[in-house]
């Protein structure tokens, strides 16, 4: 942490207004009956300082501190009757709360909140059952004095109950609260809130939630066992009552009342608690209904609390009086653009080396046998279609497959990779960035960056500024990422991975849901950092940014290793065109068909998902009786098109017109079943959310159930989580027909099944073209669209790149350029530039 003026000031303000309330004290400026409850507001402030600073910056909710509190004060009550001194008393306390706290910490960092705050019930259910059996220390039921701690440093004999315990109280609680401000603004806090935030992306930080989580309930423990010290000397007798679970849940409402991880907001939670009984009987109301009062009227009016709701209050009048912000830069500075990969990748030491590694998920493997090798200074692209194992690859190399089954060697730098812990990926030289941009929300830009360092120094915090800059980040650092739009979120994360100048980078489609500029200012930072010598291993599905920028390209499909070469070859292997494009079959065709009206019309139709651009102008007709065909890569707009034509998603911008009343059924890609009910209850439950009851209810199962396969009938009871893909798509398709729809949408019906089942289950989806239901199908595999559909429309981007009719024969052609994005992908045979074929 870096001490400056500003912090010294802030941390100075605690001591200064402890020492002020002091004077008042002993000047006899507070009446004597009002000293005490001085004291103990000081005593409670510290013990919600703790549970307060425990949930908001590690997420923690804890009712388990009446139990150290309990500890600390029986500790004073004990030290005092066997002659120990205040030091030792503290001590003591201060270990027992940290190694309990730790114990606590470690172990709930497995469970969700709920099961932590059940933790932290049972601990603090046997802590007083203990205190209320162990009698011969704790004096049971009927308490035990604190007569008096003598202090070995010289600050005289303390008195249990006495005017000087009053003081110690109140500069005790003066000093933990100038310990708390340089606290919040240290590393120890920012990787806290990370581990919290997004317990995943901060493992590849090297960050250990389950030791955030042990470390910060250790501190927490141990702040509230010496809070209990003083408790015990500022009353003088310390019995069970106090320390009821009633009180844990007081402690809660007191910390949501003051605000939630804020240093004030503890102060005021203290100052509200020892006043509550005073309250109370002003309103002659009982205590725990005027409490819930309070606490319903503060997260209805001030869900933040008091304190943050005031400091809101005053940050907007400050705004108003400075200067408008200017806006985040859009431009990179780049002096001396670095030279194109082709002229400085060559035969370099050997980085990274994979042979022969697979990894499982029960039975199923998510990747096969692959094998890769990486050259320092090399940019190594990897591609495949949507399940082919890209991402279980580079959740390999970083240390997160969870629970997945790993075999097969691998070595980074010499050392073996695959024993390493995701945490200790980063101190061997590996940084990594997400998909969607995985950043802390509750910290600052500044601060995402920062909390990857153990101890911040002014050197680190120097280095953040000018890694910001070269970003384009440097206006925004001390926003939270919430604020800003999706690219510069992304920049963010690139950002975050490239601190501490990692050896290997490992980019998860860094060009997704970016726009043209921001994709050209990507492709040039990843340049310089290859230029810088930082080796990258990237995957991505827009392939002309992708291919821009890479060396080197490794295909994927189904888990396995089909090819590799240069940018300007890879997609001339048959295999690895075939796995994006698929292959055409004859066995399953439409019927024949004569084109209707259109039964849901797309008119200028634009979506977009937190600044990131989904569709944009498309305009489409769904013809009654046909087969309609929507392909395209993952990540072209293919789902939220889904959705629009559905009508569970409302579009952006443009229109969505139907021809009268149009029902609408949806079977989503992945299935989206109810697992852990039957197949039965899957089809009842969602008759049930299309109005069908009663007799038409009974009928439509009755003709649903007979269009599914024989041994799907024969076992209508049994869980949908026991099914096959294969059968679970031809269920989740069923459960769309229940609402007799007008349009059948199924999106991705061959995702994740085998070429057999994948047969079965557009022969089903024929059938019911055959019988006169309007089709419409999302599908990765071009070739598949062409085979099955009656028009095809390709999406690239979120724009409709081509449309057509199958029968076309330049279409075919003109379509599989439009997939890849242009003149990248397409066939030998393309009609010169043509990206669209209108259907007439």
């Amino acid at each position: 942490m870096v001490f400056n003026r500003s912090l010294l000031a802030r941390a100075a303000l605690g001591p200064a207004a402890g020492a002020v309330l002091i004077v008042f004290m002993a000047s006899g400026a507070i009446p004597a009956y009002q000293m005490y409850s001085v004291g103990l507001a000081a005593v409670y402030t510290i013990v919600i300082l703790s549970v307060g600073l425990l949930a908001g910056w590690s997420g923690i909710w804890s009712v388990g501190h009446p139990a150290f509190f309990a500890i600390g004060a029986y500790f004073a009550a004990y030290g005092s009757g066997h002659g120990w001194t205040l030091e030792t008393v503290v001590l003591g306390a201060v270990v027992a709360g940290a190694a309990l706290g730790a114990f606590l910490g470690y172990a709930g960092a497995r469970f969700s909140v709920l099961y932590i705050a059940l933790l932290t019930l049972a601990f603090t259910t046997v802590t007083l059952e203990l205190i209320n059996r162990w009698s011969g220390v704790t004096g049971g039921d009927q308490g035990v004095p604190v007569v008096q701690l003598r202090s070995a440093l010289g600050l005289g004999t303390l008195a249990g109950g006495g005017t000087e315990t009053q003081y110690l109280a109140v500069g005790a609680a003066a000093v933990v609260l100038a310990l708390a401000v340089p606290a919040a603004s240290s590393g120890l806090r920012m990787r806290l809130v990370a581990a919290k935030s997004h317990p995943l992306a901060a493992r590849t930080i090297g960050i250990a939630p389950e030791a955030q989580s042990a470390l910060s309930f250790a501190v927490s423990g141990a702040c509230t066992c010496f809070a209990g010290v003083l408790l015990g000397l500022l009353t003088g007798f310390v019995s069970p009552d106090p320390f009821s679970l009633t009180f844990g849940i007081s402690l809660i409402a007191a910390c949501v009342l003051g605000g939630v991880g804020t240093i004030v907001g503890a102060v005021a939670g203290g100052v509200y608690l020892t006043w509550n009984p005073s309250l109370s009987s002003a309103v002659g109301l009982p205590q725990p209904v005027v409490q819930g009062l309070v606490l319903i009227a503060v997260l209805l009016f001030l869900p933040g609390g008091v304190v943050p709701f005031l400091g809101g209050l005053t940050d907007r009048v400050r705004r108003r009086w400075n200067a408008q912000r200017t806006s985040p830069s859009e431009e990179l500075t780049d002096p001396m653009p670095p030279p194109t990969p082709s002229e400085t990748v060559g035969d370099g030491p050997e980085l990274l080396r994979l042979e022969h590694v697979s990894v499982s998920y029960g039975g199923l493997k998510a990747l096969e046998d692959a094998s890769l090798t990486l050259r320092r200074n090399e940019i190594l692209a990897v591609i495949g279609p949507n399940g082919a194992g890209k991402t279980t690859l580079l959740n390999v190399l970083s240390g997160l497959t969870g629970n997945g089954r790993v075999s097969g060697t691998a070595d980074f730098a010499g050392q073996p990779l695959l024993g390493a812990r995701a945490t200790a990926r980063r101190r061997l030289g590996i940084g990594r960035t997400f998909q969607h941009a995985e950043v802390f929300s509750e910290l600052t830009v500044a601060e995402n960056v920062l909390c990857t360092r153990r101890r911040i120094t002014a050197g680190h915090r120097a280095d953040v500024t000018r890694l910001l800059r070269s970003v384009g980040l440097a206006e925004v650092a001390e926003r939270r990422p919430k604020e800003l739009p999706f690219g510069l979120q992304k920049r963010l994360d690139l950002a975050r991975a490239m601190a501490e100048r990692p050896e290997l980078l490992i980019l998860d489609e860094p060009f997704g849901g970016l726009d043209a500029g921001e994709r050209a200012l990507l492709a040039r930072h990843i340049r310089r950092l290859h230029a810088d010598g930082t080796a990258v291993v990237i995957i991505d599905h827009v392939l002309d940014d992708l291919f821009a920028v890479a060396h080197r390209v490794l295909a994927f499909d189904f888990g396995r290793t089909i090819g590799e070469g240069t940018p300007d070859t890879v997609l001339k292997d048959p295999k690895v065109r075939s796995s994006y494009l698929g292959t055409v079959g004859a066995r399953t065709r439409p019927p024949e068909h004569v084109g209707g009206r259109s039964v849901i019309r797309l008119r200028g139709v634009g979506h977009t998902y937190g600044g990131v651009v989904a569709l944009r102008d498309v305009d489409l007709d769904v013809r009654q009786g046909a087969v309609l065909g929507i392909a395209g890569a993952n990540g072209a707009g293919k789902s939220t098109l889904a959705g629009i034509l559905h009508g569970s998603l409302e579009p952006a911008r443009g229109e969505r017109e139907s021809g009268g009343v149009v029902r609408t059924g949806l079977a989503p890609e992945g299935r989206a079943l109810f697992r852990t009910l039957s197949l039965r209850e899957n089809l009842e439950v969602a008759a049930y959310a299309a109005g069908i009851s009663g007799g038409a209810l009974r009928e439509r199962l009755e003709e649903t159930v007979e269009w599914l396969p024989a041994r799907l009938r024969d076992r209508m009871s049994a869980s949908a989580a026991g099914l096959s893909g294969g059968e679970q798509q031809m269920l989740a398709i069923a459960r769309a027909l229940i609402g007799a729809p007008d349009v059948l949408i199924v999106d991705e019906p061959a995702l994740g099944l085998a070429p057999a089942l994948v047969d079965e289950v557009y022969d089903r989806l024929a059938g019911l073209a055959h019988e006169g239901l309007t089709v419409v199908l999302l599908e990765q595999l071009l070739s598949r669209a062409l085979s099955v559909c009656h028009e095809v429309v390709v999406l690239h981007e979120g724009v409709v790149a081509a449309q057509g009719r199958p029968g076309d024969p330049e279409f075919a052609a003109l379509a599989e350029a439009a997939y890849f994005g242009g003149d990248l992908g397409a066939a030998p045979t393309a009609a010169g530039n043509a990206r669209t074929s209108p259907v007439n």
